[in-house]
């Protein structure tokens, strides 16, 4: 190709404007890729079940656990430490003398974050169904805006749970679950 000045005119390869307009959408597919590659990798959602069904059906058995324990007026109020490593338990209701107790630690959103320890008992039960105390040890929790907590026997036969929002204190209450609202009387 001739100009009018007898220049010749440069290939469209060796001229700038085409490669900077291409420029944008290549970036684009290399962050869309790398993106993918990310998400594909590193992010893998531990809190969503496979198994729907079989969650289905293992509501009815947890139902029963929190009626089972508000029957036998189980409550427990547990103190964590300011380092968030340790817990005192004291626990009070119908509990059967000799059986291993569960505290768990239940990450809002992320499961590897979870943990379970078993509480060890510190003391002889007082008369008339007075407060035992429990201790736990167990990771340091790591920094979120609450957690849910849950105290159970090793059995299964009951559990307390509740919410505890880390930035209101070092002490929360568990308690049975509520079954159901009262119906209205007709």
């Amino acid at each position: 190709m001739i100009l009018s000045n007898n220049r010749k005119a440069k290939p469209w390869y060796r001229e700038p404007w085409p490669w900077l307009l291409a420029a944008g959408p290549i970036i684009v597919v290399f962050a869309a890729l790398y993106t993918y590659h990310l998400a594909a990798n590193y992010n893998k959602p531990s809190m969503v079940t496979d198994d729907y069904y079989k969650e289905g059906k293992n509501i009815g058995l947890q139902l029963e656990r929190d009626q089972t324990a508000a029957t036998r007026g189980i409550r427990a109020q547990v103190l964590v430490n300011p380092d968030n490593d340790r817990a005192k338990v004291l626990l009070s209701g119908q509990i059967e003398p000799g059986s291993k107790l569960r505290l768990l630690w239940l990450h809002p959103a992320r499961s590897e974050h979870d943990q379970s320890v078993v509480l060890q008992r510190q003391g002889d039960a007082a008369p008339s169904g007075n407060q035992v105390e429990y201790t736990a040890v167990f990771k340091t929790l790591p920094a979120t805006h609450h957690w849910y907590v849950r105290v159970e026997d090793e059995a299964g036969q009951w559990r307390v749970q509740g919410r505890w929002d880390t930035n209101q204190g070092q002490s929360l209450t568990l308690q049975p679950m509520h079954q159901a609202a009262p119906q209205p009387a007709p």
